[in-house]
C-alpha cells in the first residue's frame, strides 16, 4: 500500500536533534524514500557534546558524519541545520523564537513539501518544544501562493513524553505507519548514531527502540509501526 494520496512526493522531516528523525521516523523516511519521495530532513542543531552523566561525548564533525551515514541506509540524501555546534546545543528554547520559525519557514519556501513531520510538543525536553511551537507557526495555513501549503502535518512524540502523567505530556498518535518491511533498516540508521546509542534496557537503545516499535506495531494492528499525531490534512 502506496504511502499518502498527495500531488507532490515532497517531505521535510524536522528534527531538534540528529538522531531524532531516526527514533521517531526514521521507518517512515525508508519508505517514503522508498517509494520514490524527495525526502529532506532539517535539523535545529547538529552539535558534538560532553554528556553530563558520563554516558559518552562527540564532536560537531564526528555528528554529521553520523548524520550521512544513517540518511544513506534510510536512502536521503539531503539534509541541513538551522543551527551547528554547541553554542546553541540544548538551548534552542533559548533561541529567539521568529529566529527559529525563519529559518523554518525558508526551507519550506525552498522545497514546498506536500508533507511535513515535525515533533510534538508533548516532550520533556526544551528543544523539541521550542521547535515544535516554531514548526506549527512556521506551517500555519494560508491559500496556496501567499505562502507554500502543506496539505499534511505530523507530529511524532518520543521517550521524552512516555511515564509523566498530565496533560502536558500527552502523546496521542492517531496515524500509524507500518515499517515492519523496513524495522532493520531503521535499526540500521540509529545504529550509524553510536555516540547517542545506550544499553538496554535504555529506550536509545536498539532493543528499546525495536520494543517501542513493536507497542505502535500493537496499536496498529501490524508487528512494527510508528505513530503519529496528525495536526493537519487537508484533502
Amino acid at each position: 500500500m502506496a504511502l499518502f494520496d498527495l500531488d507532490r512526493k515532497e517531505a521535510l522531516v524536522v528534527a531538534p536533534h540528529a538522531d531524532d528523525e531516526v527514533l521517531a521516523a526514521g521507518g517512515l523516511i525508508a519508505r517514503l524514500c522508498g517509494e520514490g519521495w524527495n525526502v529532506r530532513v532539517l535539523y535545529g542543531v547538529v552539535s558534538g557534546f560532553t554528556s553530563l552523566s558520563g554516558a559518552g561525548s562527540s564532536i560537531t564533525v564526528d555528528r554529521e558524519a553520523e548524520c550521512l551515514s544513517a540518511l544513506t541506509v534510510l536512502g536521503c540524501t539531503h539534509w541541513d541545520a538551522l543551527y551547528r555546534g554547541e553554542e546553541a546545543h540544548l538551548r534552542l528554547d533559548t533561541v529567539p523564537q521568529a529566529e527559529l520559525i525563519q529559518g523554518i519557514e525558508s526551507h519550506l519556501e525552498l522545497q514546498r513539501p506536500s508533507l511535513a513531520v515535525i515533533p510534538s510538543e508533548a516532550d520533556h525536553h526544551q528543544d523539541h518544544r521550542a521547535m515544535a511551537r516554531a514548526c506549527v507557526t512556521a506551517l500555519r495555513p494560508a491559500p496556496e501562493g501567499q505562502r507554500p501549503r502543506v496539505p499534511l502535518v505530523l507530529a511524532y512524540g518520543q521517550s521524552g513524553a512516555a511515564g509523566w502523567g498530565g496533560e502536558a505530556y500527552r502523546f496521542d498518535p492517531v496515524a500509524f505507519v507500518d515499517i515492519s518491511a523496513v524495522i532493520e533498516k531503521k535499526l540500521e540508521a540509529m545504529a550509524c548514531y553510536a555516540s547517542q546509542l545506550r544499553d538496554a534496557p535504555h529506550g536509545r537503545s536498539l532493543e528499546g527502540i525495536r520494543a517501542r516499535a513493536a507497542v505502535f506495531g500493537a496499536l496498529g494492528g501490524c508487528a512494527y509501526a510508528e505513530g503519529f499525531e496528525c495536526l493537519r490534512y487537508v484533502a
